[in-house]
């Protein structure tokens, strides 16, 4: 459906609901409960920072919203139609106090009186009734009443109106229903008890507005610091701005989500800030770069990825920032190809290339759009992805991307950069976090005295005794594990046999599928691989970068999952240091599945041991690292087939 026209039917469909409300609730609503509703959801409205108009800053972080909660008391209170009502009121009050415009504040408004109406339709289906809440008789319904209208919020307001991916959202919209709830429960005995709402939402919004502001503030530094870099050389004045140009026209001619927009954006924006580190005099060299120059300029990316993995709001980009001078072939600066580079960095890799290209630079002069443009359609599938490609062309040439990309290629691009998590624990892993157990059965515990449930307050006692019990039993088998690692390690043997007993060790303790002792630069943007015992190993450039990104978290163990990596399963890597703490190497492990928690447990408290043992030589120097077994191929300009289309 079109947005126009979706945007439409939305609108009739809230005035639709909008008018059986005034014919419903006419006689049949208390006017002093309604009225308090009104002026609530207004006030909360007015005071509550407007998130109708998007901030162009990637961050991310779930917006609790007291007006939410104002419209789920009215709805459990009033019923349906008059919640309806209310939220619609409250929406209209807040657009007009802003000067919004008129349509989006009709969409809006309509949006939020439908989800209201179907949030109290469901929480009557349900067994609810209005006017009373009763917990736990009421719980289905107030669940029912949360998944309707978190669910059609989330479709109308997010996928409708702002073109993102359905996301309801569900722990502040956990939020936003208990703190409805409550105001309920208040409502219930004396429909005044609503106004204690007042200073809670002046209080809430002034936190979230203090911390936006501090993303803000952060995000503007680092724009600040990027701008710097392009000005340390005239020939790369304003390049950063002009690639995130670039990246941003091509993202919205692919109607991607503007969340996504926002993110490849300011990862263009970002993408050269480790260009600090880079000596101003080899960007103005107008001669080849030595065997050594080079190694200086390929440092950059991976350094302008560490630096932005210390920003949560924006560590997302780093890994595409990190690899912006990859090649489809595996022909680029750390030798990552083909499946392993995230679709977000081909965005970055054409339009770096395409600026780099039409620029003048010292070492060469720039070519002219059309054949910069040539000559990324004659590299297609060898250094740009095929398909970004195709649509970066079309674009800077003014064609809708649509018309010349298969839907198969569109719909591969309108996932781009779409991030790995890894999965929830389940169920079944329950006994590995038996302080999770324990927790649970106390709560259960005392809900079931709350509610005068033996019963209840009986299974929940018993439910945290055996949740104390598997963390005892956890805690043992965590010390007889450490003994086993330190009897392995104890032996004063040499490294590659001591690296032999712990890995047989750990086998016997957590299946795994591929183990490896990495060396560590001391300059922490690199290493090596000393030993390793699995077959088919990762691929050495997407294990550096991911090595390189986490390694000042300051972390005891490093998770992620194994698609990082182009691989299944988890990738953790635990940092080895010396007595002066420095960092001097890695234990990488890749298994299907994290450990046991007392093998976890275990190789926690053991990590002093183990770095002591494997990594007790000084750190491997740029040179020493190079006769190991590297995991950065060194390349001049002739390993690089299109030297004109890289940019230093």
């Amino acid at each position: 459906m079109r947005p126009f026209r979706a945007t439409l039917i939305t609108i009739a469909l809230g005035l639709g609901v909008l008018g059986i409300s005034l014919v419903k609730i006419w006689g049949d609503v208390g006017h002093t409960a309604f009225a308090l509703f009104l002026a609530a959801v207004i006030l909360v409205e007015l005071f509550e920072e407007s998130d109708r108009e998007r901030a162009r800053e990637p961050m991310q972080w779930e917006r609790f919203r007291l007006a939410a909660a104002v419209q789920i008391a009215a709805i459990i209170m009033l019923g349906p139609w008059a919640g309806a009502l209310v939220a619609a009121a409250g929406v209209l009050a807040g657009g007009m106090f802003r000067g919004r415009a008129l349509r989006n504040v009709a969409f809006d408004a309509s949006a939020v009186a439908i989800a209201a109406c179907l949030g109290g339709l469901a929480f009557e289906l349900a067994g609810g009734n209005v006017g009373s809440l009763h917990l736990l008789a009421d719980l289905i319904a107030l669940v029912a009443l949360a998944l309707a209208f978190l669910t059609a919020r989330a479709l109308l307001l997010d996928v409708v109106r702002g073109r993102e991916t359905f996301d309801p959202r569900l722990v502040s919209g956990t939020g936003e229903v208990g703190l409805g709830a409550t105001l309920a429960l208040l409502a219930i005995g004396h429909p005044w008890d609503v106004a204690v709402l007042i200073p809670v939402a002046i209080a809430v919004q002034q936190v979230q507005l203090r911390l936006r502001s501090l993303q803000r503030e952060t995000l503007r530094a680092l724009e600040t610091f990027a701008n710097i870099v392009d000005e340390r050389d005239p020939s790369t004045y304003r390049h950063s701005l002009r690639v995130a140009g670039y990246v941003d026209e091509l993202a919205r001619a692919l109607k991607l989500p503007f969340s996504e927009i926002d993110r490849l954006r300011w990862a263009g924006r970002l993408h050269d800030l480790g260009k600090v580190a880079v000596d101003a005099s080899l960007l103005r060299k107008p001669g080849h770069l030595d065997r050594a120059e080079w190694a200086a300029m390929r440092r950059h990316p991976r350094l302008s990825a560490r630096l932005l993995q210390r920003f949560e709001f924006v560590s997302a980009q780093a890994r595409a920032v990190e690899l912006h001078h990859e090649r489809m072939d595996g022909g680029g600066y750390y030798g990552v190809g083909g499946d392993e580079l995230p679709l977000a960095s081909h965005f970055l890799i054409v339009a770096d290339s395409f600026d780099a290209m039409t620029t003048n630079r010292p070492y060469r002069a720039g070519l002219s759009h059309e054949a910069a443009l040539t000559e990324i359609e004659r590299n297609a599938g060898t250094q740009f992805h095929p398909a970004v490609a195709k649509a970066f062309v079309a674009v800077r040439r003014g064609t809708d991307p649509a018309t010349v990309l298969s839907p198969d290629e569109l719909a591969e691009l309108r996932g781009a950069s779409a991030p790995y998590r890894i999965g929830l624990t389940g169920p079944a892993e329950l006994k590995e976090r038996p302080e999770l157990v324990a927790l649970g059965g106390v709560v259960v515990a005392l809900a079931g005295l709350g509610f005068a449930q033996d019963w209840l307050a009986a299974s929940g006692a018993g439910i945290a005794v055996a949740g104390l019990a598997l963390r005892a039993l956890i805690r043992l088998r965590a010390e007889r594990a450490a003994a086993a690692l330190h009897r392995a390690l104890g032996t004063g043997e040499e490294r590659v046999r001591a690296f032999a007993r712990l890995t047989d060790t750990v086998a016997r303790m957590w299946k795994h599928d591929w183990i490896a002792l990495m060396a560590w630069d001391e300059d922490g943007l690199g290493g090596s691989i000393e030993h390793a015992r699995g077959d088919d190993p990762p691929a050495a450039g997407s294990l550096t970068g991911l090595l390189v990104r986490e390694a000042e978290s300051g972390r005891n163990a490093i998770v992620a999952p194994g698609a990082e990596l182009g691989r299944s399963g988890v990738v953790v890597a635990l940092p080895l240091r010396r007595d002066n703490s420095a960092l001097v190497g890695f234990l990488v492990v890749i298994a299907p599945k994290l450990p046991p928690r007392h093998v976890e447990l275990a190789l926690l408290d053991s990590l002093d041991e183990i770095g002591l043992a494997l990594a007790d030589r000084p750190e491997l120097s740029g040179r020493d690292a190079q006769d190991a077994q590297p995991l950065e191929t060194v390349a001049d300009e002739r390993d690089l087939a299109l030297v004109r289309l890289d940019e230093r």
